[in-house]
């Protein structure tokens, strides 16, 4: 039972800080270059919804956190996390562990966030035209939250290429909230554009925002697949502890997992969107191939959740 709990707070932790990354980073990066010359009630419609999901996965972000840091704390102090934990038990886990610093120094990264994005929503710097340095500051304080998980994972222990395990860690998770956690942003997207009951966008800007996104996504994929691979020989070890260990049969269902969305986003970017401009439908089916990505993102990442908490081979 403890298990499966620490299991799903570490998913919805890592997911909520690559949520915070993505919807932000989509904005900026993908849709506002776009329509940098055409910013009206498209853009702010669309931009106020993200917002929403900015404060949701915020809420998960802190709650998630608090409940690892408490499970963790009754593990390391041999006592069950059902009950009421000692004052010196949680000091000692605090002070006196990497582990605690570390959520020590991302409590206030999280401060920061709040902070951030009462400003972002108070000025509405998001949906509006122009450039806000709010909202870039909002980006980088929630890249900074996302990468500090680094050393709350494997990689932290050091055991082979520390350095190098760590970097690409690193790397993992930043590229890992373009894709496949900006497929979720994305799917927001396309169900804004074919709302049918207001033009958000022309066909031929839509069609550009999903061109970006498709550009930015496959450079994230070869980038994660390389890093991914480092990470893999560096835990697993050998060709025998893949098929024969825990840690290695969920590393294969991650790639399973991980194979059909790069397909699917094969088909998205091969078929459906040089076919899009000359029939509008192709649209629709987009954003149900998009949708179904994301529900295996999300496998993806219960699985990274159970890795997280699996001893690895090496």
């Amino acid at each position: 039972m403890t298990t499966a709990v620490l299991v799903l707070a570490r998913t919805l932790h890592i997911g909520s800080a690559m949520m915070l990354v993505a919807l932000p980073w989509f904005v900026l990066m993908v849709v506002r270059p776009v329509l940098r010359e055409h910013w009206g009630d498209d853009g702010r419609s669309f931009c106020r919804s993200l917002v929403k999901w900015l404060w949701l996965a915020l809420v998960l972000e802190a709650v998630s956190g608090v409940a690892w840091f408490w499970l963790v704390t009754a593990q390391m102090s041999d006592r069950s996390p059902w009950g009421i934990l000692g004052a010196d038990d949680l000091k000692t886990v605090l002070w006196q562990t990497q582990f605690g610093r570390l959520w020590f120094g991302r409590a206030f990264l999280g401060a920061a966030l709040v902070a951030a994005l009462s400003f972002v929503s108070y000025q509405q710097t998001l949906s509006k035209a122009g450039t806000s340095q709010t909202n870039w500051l909002f980006l980088v304080l929630s890249g900074s939250l996302l990468l500090t998980l680094a050393w709350a994972g494997h990689a932290a222990a050091g055991i082979h290429d520390a350095v190098l395990h760590l970097l690409a860690d690193l790397l993992h998770l930043l590229l890992g909230a373009i894709w496949p956690t900006g497929l979720v942003p994305l799917a927001c997207f396309l169900l804004h554009i074919n709302d049918r009951t207001r033009q958000i966008l022309t066909p031929d800007r839509s069609i550009q925002v999903l061109q970006r996104f498709s550009h930015f996504s496959l450079v994230a994929v070869i980038a994660l697949l390389a890093t991914g691979s480092i990470n893999a020989w560096l835990m697993i070890g050998s060709w025998d502890a893949l098929a024969t260990t825990t840690y290695g049969r969920l590393l294969l269902g991650k790639i399973f997992v991980v194979g059909i969305m790069i397909g699917l986003g094969a088909i998205n970017r091969i078929y459906l969107l040089p076919k899009m401009k000359d029939a509008p439908i192709m649209l629709r089916v987009l954003e149900w191939t998009v949708w179904a990505e994301s529900g295996l993102a999300l496998i993806v990442l219960v699985i990274v959740g159970v890795m997280g908490t699996t001893s690895p081979p090496s």
